[in-house]
C-alpha cells in the first residue's frame, strides 16, 4: 500500500482511539446520548464535528502560527465559560425527579439545533483540539503534504473518522442495561458529569493562568 494512503490510515485510526480518553467532547456526547437517547447524542456529535472541521483545516494548513498569537488565549477562556455554561444546564436543580422526565417520553430533551450549535461552541473554543490535530498530523504533513491531493483528503479522512466513532460511541451508549443504569441514578450521574465538565474549565483557566500550554 502507498505510503501516504498508510499515513491516513494510521491517523485516523489514532484518531478513533483517541475517542475514548477523558475530555468535554466526550463527556458530553456522553452525557447526552444516555440522557436523551442516539439522535440527540449525534447532534452534539455532529456540531463538535463541524467545530472539528474548522480545527483540522487550520491545523493542516496554517499550523502552529494560530496558538502563537496573543489572542489565542481569550480561547481559553471562551472554552472555559462555555463549558461551565454546559455544567449548570446539565446539574441537576430543583424537585422534580428526572428519571420520572426522561420516563414520560423526554419532555425535557433539547432542540437539536440546540445540541448540534452547543457541540460546535464545545469544540471550536477549545485549544486543547487545535494542539492535538497538530500532534497527530505534523509527521505525515511533513512528508506528503507536497502531493496535491493529500491535505484536503487528511482533512476530509479525519472528519469521516471522528464521526463515524462518535456514532458507534453513542450507539454504544444505547444498550439497554447502560440506560436502565442510568434511569435508576439519574442525578447522581449528571451531577457527576456537571462537576467533570466544570472540572475542565477551572484546568483552562489554570493553565492560562500559569501560562503553561495546554496538553
Amino acid at each position: 500500500m502507498d505510503e501516504s494512503i498508510t499515513s491516513i490510515i494510521v491517523v485516523c485510526a489514532t484518531l478513533a482511539i483517541s475517542q475514548l480518553s477523558p475530555g468535554p467532547d466526550v463527556f458530553y456526547v456522553f452525557r447526552t446520548s444516555l440522557a436523551q437517547g442516539f439522535r440527540r447524542g449525534m447532534a452534539v456529535a455532529f456540531g463538535i464535528n463541524m467545530g472539528f472541521l474548522i480545527q483540522s483545516i487550520v491545523a493542516c494548513t496554517l499550523g502552529a502560527w494560530v496558538l502563537e498569537q496573543s489572542w489565542s488565549s481569550w480561547l481559553i477562556v471562551g472554552a472555559a465559560c462555555w463549558l461551565l455554561y454546559l455544567a449548570w444546564r446539565i446539574c441537576p436543580r430543583g424537585t422534580t425527579s428526572s428519571e420520572l422526565q426522561l420516563q414520560t417520553d423526554g419532555h425535557d430533551r433539547e432542540p437539536v439545533l440546540s445540541l448540534i450549535r452547543n457541540g460546535f461552541l464545545c469544540n471550536i473554543l477549545n485549544p486543547k483540539c487545535m494542539l492535538f490535530i497538530l500532534s497527530l498530523t505534523t509527521d505525515s504533513l511533513r512528508n506528503h503534504a507536497g502531493l496535491n491531493w493529500y491535505v484536503p483528503v487528511l482533512i476530509a479522512s479525519l472528519f469521516v473518522a471522528s464521526l463515524l466513532g462518535w456514532g458507534l460511541w453513542s450507539g454504544f451508549l444505547q444498550w439497554a442495561p447502560l440506560r436502565r443504569a442510568y434511569l435508576s441514578h439519574t442525578r447522581t450521574v449528571d451531577l457527576v458529569f456537571a462537576l467533570i465538565l466544570a472540572a475542565f474549565a477551572v484546568l483552562l483557566l489554570a493553565s492560562l493562568w500559569q501560562n503553561e500550554p495546554i496538553a
